[in-house]
């Protein structure tokens, strides 16, 4: 269980990190504040739950997301898929 734990912090710390380093600000605040951590919009509204998981995750807006993964559906479903099953994170 320590393991599991010191991993969990080191990974936040990774994405706390690499946000102030790409975007330079924080990801945990913008996500606490319903603000984008890219862009730095206020006051967020998503298109689906699996936007709005995503914005826990990453931080980033809607418009954000789409730049990302794109507008297409099944497309973001499977590439978010994919990189919760290799970061771990889980719904």
């Amino acid at each position: 269980m320590c393991y599991i734990v010191t991993m969990m912090n080191e990974l936040d710390t990774f994405k706390e990190e690499t946000a102030f380093r790409l975007f330079g600000r924080s990801r945990s605040l913008a996500i606490a504040g319903n603000q984008c951590v890219k862009c730095g919009a206020h006051e967020l509204e998503f298109r689906d739950e699996l936007s709005r998981k995503e914005h826990g995750i990453s931080g980033f807006c809607q418009s954000c997301q789409d730049d990302i993964f794109g507008t297409d559906e099944e497309g973001k479903e499977e590439v978010l898929g994919t990189a919760h099953e290799i970061f771990g994170e889980g719904e």
